[in-house]
């Protein structure tokens, strides 16, 4: 076999290696760092967000609201977390750059909301990936993807993405990616246990934005 060839090999194998120990060193963390009612609370919370951001208009804002409070839900539980924002990371945890994307069920994301009128030549897929998945759904009655989605916060390597993951667009973004795709990606973090499932929501909170101020 051709030496560089080998070495090109070699190389590949050790960033998902390493990339895949990064992963597991945050699973630890967080399994460690979270305790079940942290996780119930996240759900709850999150709930209360959802039903209150019901009809036209409204998904927007509150899936901005749920991702301020992520953010805060992190920094207050997690002190190895920091917000992050280069290329597309949006946080740290462990000192890795994370992206952070969150979805309700069976969904779409992007890597970024830019729409570039010119084809650009950036790489894609430079941050591992944390999602959090709100919603327990099975996505697809009769497909090949039979299996059922869980609430949870799954941690996708992405070495996998560059090599298995394509990128669409819409209207909105070059950097889609689909429903199929994206059941791929946490198949993926399921089928690696890089997973924390996420409680159903128990307690009923009613969101009420005049509470949201402090001096």
């Amino acid at each position: 076999m051709n030496e560089s060839i080998c070495a090109s090999k070699i190389q590949n194998w050790w960033k998902k290696y390493t990339s895949i120990l990064k992963l597991r060193r945050i699973l630890t963390y967080l399994e460690n760092a979270l305790t079940s009612d942290d996780l119930q609370e996240l759900s709850d919370f999150c709930n209360s967000i959802t039903i209150k951001c019901k009809g036209d208009g409204c998904g927007l804002l509150g899936g901005s609201l749920i991702d301020m409070l992520l953010c805060e839900l992190f920094h207050s539980k997690l002190s190895l977390y920091e917000e992050f924002h280069e290329g597309e990371s949006d946080m740290k945890l462990c000192d890795v750059p994370l992206s952070q994307k969150k979805i309700n069920g069976k969904s779409t994301i992007a890597l970024d909301w830019s729409k570039n009128q010119t084809q650009t030549t950036r790489s894609h897929f430079t941050s591992d990936i944390l999602l959090i998945n709100l919603k327990t759904e099975l996505w697809w009655k009769k497909s090949p993807y039979n299996r059922e989605v869980k609430a949870g916060i799954y941690l996708i390597d992405k070495q996998y993405c560059k090599k298995y993951i394509h990128l669409a667009s819409n209207n909105k973004t070059n950097t889609l990616i689909n429903s199929n795709y994206l059941y791929k990606m946490i198949n993926r973090s399921i089928q690696q246990n890089l997973f924390i499932t996420i409680p159903p929501p128990k307690n009923v909170l009613h969101f009420n934005i005049l509470k949201a101020f402090i001096y």
